[in-house]
């Protein structure tokens, strides 16, 4: 009998492992059958609010650091996506397209507990984020995402009072998103192949490139920048500096900002469905903050908050175009 009594506790011990195990959703059940999370097309979604967490501040997200929940309210306006909360900020077109998409695409890989009485276990509770969604035809689904499962593959999730299910950590990325991922964060709209004119005038630094109207891409124009040859790939370099700038921080309205200095002012002539568009965007400084430069918008209702360094380097990759170009031409006429 003494010789069984290490076999018999180590049998106990694997048992009580193996039920933790199975507790803890360790074990995937192969044969469970995947459906979707809330069985609704993108097409069917009127609105959406987002709350995040429990409102610690995200990022640079400082409207969240008050402590309670940052909230962003999304709603289809006459066939388009405003942010109705906490303003009107102009949201990415392809950001909410995809948001909506990986909403409706989403699947439950499993149920983990049919009617769950402490969901606080699974941070189902008031640190999970929260989507509340409304749909065209009246119904309303109120989504909580938790913690990752044990096995790491998967996260709680939880629709209306149902069943506490899992879902892959990839739907999870595409659909927790916050709000800064779904905003419009760069002012500059522009194609490099539809970019005629590109005319920068400012203190530091002032120049026009310029695109022969030849070939449907950018690569296949012949480029000039005051009036010098360049390489194409030069200039869409330097249109690409300036299309991608984002801003790390809220926009505000331009009639909101008082007090600001002029300090450039960037001209974009684009050829687009065969027309010729020019937008004129603003440059703006503060004495109270240099280091921050505000361009505005064409419509003149935005203004985005830029790094001004971000902003010194076009300029310096510009002038440095400018020598090089200046210095091939001179060169080409010696030779």
């Amino acid at each position: 009998m003494k010789k069984l009594i290490p076999t018999i506790v180590v049998v106990v011990i694997l048992i009580a492992g193996w039920l933790y195990a199975a507790n803890q959703n360790y074990f995937r059940e192969e044969e469970a059958v995947q459906t979707k999370l809330l069985g609704i097309s993108s097409a069917d979604i009127q609105a959406i609010t987002l709350h995040e967490g429990t409102g610690e501040q995200s990022g640079t997200d400082k409207t969240a650091s008050t402590g309670a929940n940052a909230v962003s309210t999304l709603e289809l306006q006459d066939g388009v996506w405003h942010m109705a909360e906490p303003k009107g900020y102009p949201l990415n077109e392809y950001s909410v397209g995809s948001w909506l998409d990986a909403l409706s695409s989403a699947d439950q890989e499993m149920v983990v507990e049919e009617s769950p009485k402490d969901v606080e276990k699974y941070a189902l509770g008031n640190k999970a984020t929260r989507l509340d969604i409304k749909t065209k035809d009246g119904r309303e689904f109120k989504l909580a995402i938790g913690s990752q499962l044990p096995a790491g593959d998967a996260h709680y999730v939880r629709v209306n009072s149902g069943a506490v299910v899992a879902v892959k950590n990839d739907a999870v990325t595409n659909i927790a998103l916050t709000r800064r991922s779904l905003l419009d964060t760069t002012p500059y709209n522009m194609d490099e192949s539809n970019v005629r004119i590109l005319e920068w005038e400012g203190e530091a630094s002032s120049w026009m490139l310029k695109a022969s109207a030849e070939g449907d891409t950018a690569s296949e124009h012949t480029w000039t920048l005051n009036g010098k040859s360049i390489k194409a790939e030069d200039a869409i370099s330097l249109i690409g500096q300036i299309k991608n700038l984002t801003t790390a921080e809220d926009v505000r309205k331009a009639s909101d900002l008082k007090g600001a200095i002029p300090r450039s002012t960037l001209s974009v002539e684009q050829q687009v469905n065969g027309k010729s568009v020019t937008a004129v965007y603003r440059l703006l400084t503060t004495s109270s903050d240099p280091d921050t430069i505000w361009v505005i918008t064409p419509d003149e209702g935005w203004a985005y908050p830029m790094n001004a360094a971000g902003l010194k380097e076009v300029e310096k990759f510009a002038e440095k175009l400018k020598t090089s170009s200046a210095t091939t031409s001179i060169n080409h006429k010696n030779n």
